[in-house]
This record gives structure tokens, sequence and C-alpha cells, in this order.
């Protein structure tokens, strides 16, 4: 695997600083790999090997601690004759009851630096986050974006990254999962699928203790069959009416929150731009990798729906907080905030024509502010003009700003 610099000099600013680094992401998307290169980054610093302890809770060796009482035992008997600082990496962590008790009384009792990754976004809600509030840096880790994707292919395969073109094909067609890189293409949709399979039962359904198995299958294959689209629970539910299945839509709503959880989905909540308020319904719903859009259903009806989500997802690995925007009525795709400061977004396959021009331009140019406001699409050809900016999808993705 490659080294993912992004997150890892994010780390590296924090070694034996204070806070608790904590990595969220979903299963397989690289927590683990990144783990080991901190691992190596602390041993290529001179610290002692005997002085860091990577414990994974799905490993043979820790899978039988269930609880904090446990994981306190485990880790004083690690300890106990180590002489100097502690480095402790925690993988998986979500899978012992209360591990936030253990990780206050290592804060409290050790001379430590600590570092937890887990599968679920969640892992810092409810009452038992408050111990650790406030002493805690997070990093969310999301599968291969594109510039990694092509690192890959440079360092691992020494394959030509000079066709962008081409090599954006390819990730438009499997997705950024790091594992799946590794694999044959005939089999890269059989391997999303059982990565799918095991999201969903080891982080929903065994987490949940769901029952209808079968209802939340149908309703993430709503969510994916309308990726980047706006619906509702009501939506949901009236899909299922027509197909002979009443579902409430409180068990929907749950269903969906627990997907989130698991960091598999995420929801972009829709902003009126003109009244400033945040609004409660028709949200868009975007898949952690697209991938799993062509491993449920094959060939693509909307590129257009892919390329948002692409899009979406790096918006987020960028650290923009990202709404969808709507003003008088019209849509604008994204709505993106970070450290004050906005830019809106609208993105589209190809601008092929007046019309499309038209459609994709003019809500943009409605926007009585002066952030920056871009039209994303696959055109070479420079589309910019009042006041609006045209970008390249792709020289978007492998450059470091928009």
């Amino acid at each position: 695997m490659i080294k993912r610099k992004f997150y890892l000099n994010k780390i590296k600013r924090l070694i034996d600083k204070e806070p608790i680094k904590i990595i969220t992401g979903v299963r397989r998307s690289g927590k683990t790999y990144l783990l080991k290169s901190i691992y190596e980054e602390l041993k290529n610093r001179g610290i002692p090997e005997e002085n860091i302890f990577l414990i994974s809770f799905e490993s043979m060796k820790y899978d039988k601690i269930e609880n904090f009482k446990q994981l306190d035992e485990c880790i004083a008997k690690l300890t106990e004759n180590t002489e100097g600082r502690v480095y402790l990496l925690f993988d998986e962590i979500q899978n012992v009851e209360n591990w936030e008790k253990s990780i206050n009384a290592c804060r409290v009792d050790l001379d430590c630096d600590l570092y937890i990754a887990g599968s679920n976004s969640e892992l810092l809600s409810g009452e038992m986050a408050t111990l650790i509030s406030g002493r805690y840096y997070q990093i969310n880790i999301y599968p291969f974006s594109f510039s990694e994707f092509i690192q890959y292919k440079n360092e691992m395969e020494n394959s030509d990254v000079d066709n962008l073109n081409e090599l954006f094909q390819e990730y438009v067609e499997y997705g950024g999962m790091p594992p799946i890189q590794q694999v044959a293409r005939q089999d890269k949709y059989s391997y999303l699928s059982d990565i799918y399979n095991t999201i969903l039962l080891k982080d929903i359904i065994t987490r949940h203790n769901i029952r209808n198995t079968d209802m939340l299958n149908r309703i993430l294959n709503y969510v994916i069959m309308n990726m980047a689209k706006n619906f509702s629970a009501t939506n949901i539910s009236k899909y299922m009416k027509h197909d002979g299945r009443k579902i409430a839509k409180d068990t929907i709503l749950d269903y969906l929150l627990y997907s989130k959880n698991a960091c598999f989905i995420h929801q972009a909540q829709r902003e009126d731009i003109k009244g400033k308020k945040v609004l409660l319904h028709n949200e868009k719903y975007y898949l952690v990798d697209h991938g799993f859009y062509r491993a449920k259903y094959g060939e693509i009806e909307n590129i257009g729906s892919i390329l948002e989500n692409i899009v979406y997802i790096e918006l987020l690995r960028r650290g923009y907080d990202v709404k969808i925007g709507i003003l008088n009525e019209k849509g604008i795709d994204f709505v993106c905030t970070k450290d004050k400061e906005k830019i809106y977004i609208q993105v589209t396959y190809m601008l092929s024509s007046d019309e499309t021009i038209e459609r994709e331009f003019s809500g943009l140019a409605k926007i009585n502010d002066n952030f920056d406001k871009y039209v994303l699409s696959m055109d070479q050809m420079d589309f910019s003009g009042g006041g609006l900016k045209h970008r390249n999808i792709i020289d978007f993705l492998v450059s470091d700003y928009i």
C-alpha cells in the first residue's frame, strides 16, 4: 500500500501532543494501515519498539476484550514493565463497551500518547464521550482520492500516470476503496460487494441488533439507486408501500442514521441561501465511495450523479462543511464553508449546449455575494465568464485548491 501523506502529515504534527488522536472512517478505508504508518513513524523518531503498542480488537489476540474493565487489565499488563512514555494505538475500538473510560484512565494514570481508530462516525457521541471532551483531535479518513489513486498506480503498478483521462475512467468505474486496487478487474465488483456485506453485517446489523435485515437492505438499495438525488423518508416509505411492504418513517430514519454512523453514507442538508437557514427535508445522500453504486447496479445511468458524488467526498476530504443549496426554487449543488469562507459549486458532466450552460450558470449568477462560484465539468474548454469560474473536474481533483 501507499503512504497516505494527506492524513499522516496531520498526525505528525500531533505526535506527543496532548490531544487524543481519533481516526474515523468506513471499514476497509485504510484506518489500520494508517495506524501501522504511525507505528513506523514513531520508530523512525527513535521511540523503542517495546514502548509502542498496536491493539486491534478484531485480532484474535484481543477480540475477547468486550468492555472497559477488560481493556484496563490488558493495558496494565502490556505496560507494567515499560519504562518511559508509552504509545497506545487502538484499532476498531467501538467493539469495546464504554471504551472512553479506559482511554480517560490512560490519560490520567500513564505517561502516554493515544491514537484511536474506529468504523463509526459517532465514536464520541453519548454521555461517555464527555470524559474526553475537548481533549481529542478527530481525523476522518476516506477511500482513495483520485490523487491517491494516481499515486497508487505510480508506486505500486508502475503505470503510465500521464494519461489522466484513462486513469479517471478507471476511477469512475471502480471507485477508490483501497483493498480493491490489488484485485484483478474482473473481480473488483465482487470484492466491493463483499466489503458492502461486511459493513452491513458488522457495523450496522450486529451493532444495532437489527432483525429485519431484508428491510435494511431494501432501504440502502434505494439510497444507492438515488445517490445524489433529493429524497426523504416519506419517499422511501412510499417506495416500500408500492413494493407491498410497510415500514414506519421513524424506522427508516433510524436505519439511515445507523448507515451514516457506519460512515457508509453521508447526508447533505439543504440550505436556503437567501434565508440563510437549513431546511429539514429533501436532503441528498452520497456514498462514501461511488464504486458501491457500480457494484450494485453495473452500468451507470447518470454519469452526472457519479461525478457529483466524487466531488462531494473530495470536498469533505478537504475539510469543507458541505450543504446543498436552494435559491428561489433553483438548486445549487454545493454550498461549501470552511474558516468563515464560502464557495458555491455546480457539477455537470458536459456543457454540451447553450441550454446546459444557461442551466448550470444561471443559478450561481443569482447569488448576491462576493464568494467564489464554480461550475465543474469534464469539458477541456474554459467557460468562465461574468464573474463565474469554470474548471475541469480532473484538474480540480488533482490540484490542492478550488
